[in-house]
């Protein structure tokens, strides 16, 4: 300790502040008001802007991609209109009256997709399938219209010698009855078990406008209730279970009288997520402002301090809102919560503020002394934890994703604002009060005693009793919670999915992380289940990420290469192209010289006597198209149609550089796990495939010779998602690092010693490595929404050691320190729990799990404070006063010599 610079030898400039603030309170308030007055009408002019791709730079080649899409046929994924019910003939007349009100709706809708005419792909399935199997289905057709032929000829007697051949495709039919999963035994986009037809609108913007999204789902909705209500119509209900269709009214799959209907798609589980976390918002601020209210009650004793905190926090949080209207002019779904954030934070300010007054005015001062001591000695280390507090935050400004650099700006200036505001706001009222009545302000706040520093019985000064013994008890327990954090066995092990580990196994993999983003909706949410229903009834993934080509040349070099090396793309479940309605050449012409040799099977058949008058009734209507199916020919792209072919190309209203083919891929994993999601990201972000460039279209670009190669990327949101998680997970390993060397910086400069700078985050460190522990210890894992609470703790966490050891080192002793200080730091505390807590009472998971996270952390910085801070504050006081005692010492040694000297003299 010797040698410390102390940290409150205050400026001339901090003093003359706080004397001109005390002189003229009037001024000073009538400043604020008029600021207020200002910001407040900022403050209403701000509008949240929900395009969640605005949030991401434009720079990325990502959102170039998605952009591109977006401009070739109006939005990446769909909107999804799911009908189900037991009557299969009501769902369909449905489906094509709604498709009907949907598609004159050319405000909102650019087009709706519920069925595909699969006559053509019938005709021509013969030429799909593989050689193989078409020669032995005309193996089993034959041998069945033999048999047939034979038991019609009047004079054939059969004694039970043998038995009439069967016709049995069904494992053929089964094994080529869609393609790229659409059925092609029925016109609509109907599950295999008939209970649910599926609409696929195409809305005229992108998903990530999610406003946009949601204003035309509430339109939606009223436009079919309108519907249920026209006479002979049935009545549509939104109803997201999935035995619903058991409740439709029907008998025998007939006469309907109800069908039930949901949304899901990207489109709504899009509004869904972000919607949910703006409505478990609303509660959780009544909640917060409550609790917080509560707690300062019961800490002052008193309604005026409490008054006068919270009502300077919610003055800062306006101005900090009339900023955030002067310098980006809007919100974002990010820093909608801004307000909420800064009023749990921002408080603290206040608190401190008035526990200083207190204690001023216990000490016996005039009420203008002890406001102004009370502004100079409690400024500094709030001073401090704003700078520190607002640079944690404006760390955030690192990151690719504007959601966060925009809200760390703001919220940094915002901790700045509030910190400035609250000590203005209540020093100015409570120095107006005593313009009025000096006796005012200790009537308002109260006053607290100076705690003594000797003991009234044995004289002697308090102290934490035996330091060394209380360090060496809460290091052991901290190590050992600490402990339980450590991935012992290895940074890359994960726990295996679905076992069920003991306590102390499931501790060797440490806090973990959660990848799986289900655990952070709202449970059940009614898009995913719905989306998880259709996945089980189409057997399809959700939207499809869309790999974008100039020419059909690069369409089919990208469909070969995806197709034909799937163990390159593991991830990949189906790949629908233009070219998946174009059977392979090879194969197209080993069927037609099948079907051919079939043709004169049956020519023979027929001049031996056979008739289809043989075949049952059924058989006899099918004959025609048979015969049809005989004649099919192997087509080239071009002689796809153009009702098919038309889902692959661009809208005519597409800018010239984005006119193409788009090629879509679905994922065979849940990509609502972030892991697998950024796998499928990973195999598919590029994608390179060799072409033959001319050989299906002439084009000016196309290159020399007879192949080319080149390199491709999918587009759409998993890429996006895929992006914004890789960014959270880097940012938030970099904003804690950030976060942590701007911390020690900020604390060394404050205090220019090292061991007290040290001793300063002892609170802070120990305290979120005790928070790991506890998550470890109790199962909980941080997730893609609580790891960003990280640097956000880091920053707040600072108060607690800095409060304490500035008011320490005015020379009083750890246990007076933490009397006088200790409910301060345990008011400010405890009003961020409850501002955290709150988010427990949300619907929304992730918000919970920022909630739980942020509370832990801040009770065990506290618990730190309170223990281990304590103990080394304890140790550092006896060796000062030691050094002291022998400073003492040696001073009067050399002053007795320095007196015999001159009596012998």
């Amino acid at each position: 300790m010797s040698g410390a610079r102390n940290p409150n030898s205050h400026s001339r400039f901090a003093l003359a502040f706080a004397g001109l603030l005390v002189r003229r309170p009037g001024a000073v308030l009538l400043v604020l008001l008029a600021l207020l007055g200002v910001s407040t009408w900022g403050a209403l002019k701000l509008r949240i802007n929900s395009n969640q791709l605005d949030l991401i730079s434009q720079d990325l080649q990502e959102v170039k991609d998605v952009k591109q899409v977006i401009d070739m046929v109006g939005g990446s994924g769909f909107l999804m209109l799911a009908l189900r019910s037991s009557d299969e003939a009501a769902m369909k007349s449905t489906a094509d009256d709604l498709a009907k009100l949907l598609e004159a709706d050319k405000e909102n809708v650019r087009n709706v997709s519920y069925k595909l005419p699969v006559e053509f792909i019938q005709q021509n399935m013969v030429l799909f399938v593989k050689t193989e199997d078409l020669v032995e289905g005309k193996r089993r057709v034959m041998a069945f219209l033999r048999d047939k032929l034979k038991r019609s000829n009047p004079f054939f007697i059969d004694l039970g010698a043998t038995r009439p051949v069967e016709l049995d495709m069904q494992d053929l039919v089964d094994k080529y009855s869609s393609v790229g999963k659409k059925s092609i035994r029925d016109d609509y986009n109907i599950s295999t078990d008939k209970k649910m037809v599926l609409m696929l609108i195409k809305p005229m913007w992108d998903t990530t406008e999610i406003g946009k999204t949601k204003e035309y789902l509430d339109k939606l909705k009223l436009q079919l209730d309108a519907y249920s209500a026209q006479p002979g119509k049935v009545k549509l209900v939104e109803d997201y279970d999935k035995q619903s269709f058991t409740r439709d009214g029907s008998k025998d799959g007939k006469g309907a009288t109800t069908i039930a209907y949901g949304f899901t798609g990207s489109y709504k589980t899009t509004v869904d997520d972000s919607f949910a976390i703006e409505e478990s918002l609303h509660p959780v601020t009544i909640i917060a402002l409550v609790a917080i209210f509560l707690i300062t009650i019961v800490f002052f004793r008193k309604l005026a301090p409490t008054f006068i905190v919270v009502s300077g926090t919610v003055i800062g949080t306006i101005y900090t809102l009339g900023f955030t209207y002067a310098t980006i002019g809007e919100l974002n779904m990010i820093t909608s919560i801004l307000g909420g954030i800064l009023m749990g934070f921002g408080i603290d300010y206040g608190i401190h503020f008035m526990f200083r007054t207190r204690l001023e005015l216990g000490a016996g001062k005039p009420y203008d002394v002890a406001i102004r001591d009370a502004f100079v000695n409690a400024g500094r280390p709030a001073a401090v934890a704003a700078v520190v507090t607002g640079g944690s935050f404006f760390v955030l400004m690192v990151s690719e994703f504007r959601g966060f650099s925009q809200f760390g700006f703001l919220a940094g200036c915002g901790t700045l604002i509030l910190g400035l505001t609250l000590f203005l706001w209540s020093a100015a009222l409570l120095a107006l009060a005593g313009r009025f009545n000096p006796a005012l302000p200790q009537k308002l706040i109260g006053v607290m005693k100076p705690p003594n520093n000797t003991s009234a019985a044995t004289g002697k000064e308090l102290r934490i009793p035996k330091p060394g013994l209380v360090l060496a008890i809460s290091t052991g327990v901290v190590a050992l919670i600490c402990a339980a954090a450590v991935p012992w066995a290895g940074l890359d092990a994960e726990l295996p999915k679905g076992a069920k580990l003991g306590f102390f196994e499931r501790l060797k993999y440490g806090v973990g992380f959660n990848y799986n983003t289900r655990a952070l909706i709202p449970d059940g949410m009614s898009s995913v289940l719905l989306q998880d229903e259709i996945n089980e009834r189409f057997n399809i993934s959700s939207d499809p990420m869309a790999i974008y080509t100039k020419d059909l040349d690069e369409a089919e070099g990208v469909y070969r290469e995806l197709t034909q090396n799937p163990q390159k793309y593991p991830s990949i479940d189906q790949v629908v192209s233009i070219f998946t309605f174009v059977p392979p050449a090879e194969t197209a012409k080993a069927n037609e010289k099948v079907l051919q040799e079939w043709k004169a099977e049956l020519a023979q058949l027929e001049a031996e006597g056979f008739s289809t008058a043989a075949l049952p009734p059924e058989m006899q209507d099918k004959a025609e198209f048979f015969k049809k199916v005989l004649d099919a020919k192997p087509f080239d792209v071009h002689g796809v149609p153009p009702n098919y072919t038309a889902q692959f190309k661009n809208l005519p209203a597409a800018l010239p550089e984005n006119r193409g083919y788009l090629t879509f891929i679905y994922a065979s994993v849940d990509l609502m796990d972030g892991k697998k999601m950024m796998q499928f990201a990973d195999e598919t972000r590029t994608i390179r495939a060799k072409y033959s460039p001319g050989s299906l279209d002439k084009d000016a670009w196309d290159a020399q010779g007879p192949t080319a190669e080149k390199e491709f990327r999918a587009a759409g949101a998993t890429q996006l998602y895929a992006k914004l998680a890789s960014i959270v997970l880097w940012d938030g390993k970099l904003t804690v690092v950030l976060t942590a060397l701007w911390i020690l910086a900020m604390h060394f400069l404050d205090f220019r010693n090292a061991k007290l700078a040290l001793a300063s985050v002892i609170p802070l460190g120990v305290g979120v490595a005790m928070m790991l522990g506890i998550m470890s210890l109790t199962d909980l894992r941080l997730n893609f929404m609580n790891i960003i609470i990280l640097p956000i703790l880091l920053g707040f966490g600072v108060s607690h050691g800095l409060y304490l050891l500035h008011r320490f080192l005015e020379g009083t002793s750890p246990l007076v320190a933490l009397r006088s200080v200790g409910a301060a730091v345990a008011s400010s505390t405890l009003t961020a729990v409850a501002g955290f807590a709150a988010l427990l009472a949300a619907a929304h998971n992730g918000l919970r799990s920022m909630g739980l996270v942020a509370c832990i952390g801040l009770i065990t910085t506290l618990v730190v404070s309170f223990t281990v801070l304590a103990a080394v504050m304890q140790l550092m006081h006896d060796r000062r006063q030691r050094e002291a005692g022998h400073s003492a010492g040696a001073d009067g040694a050399a002053g007795s010599d320095e007196s015999s000297k001159t009596k012998a003299a």
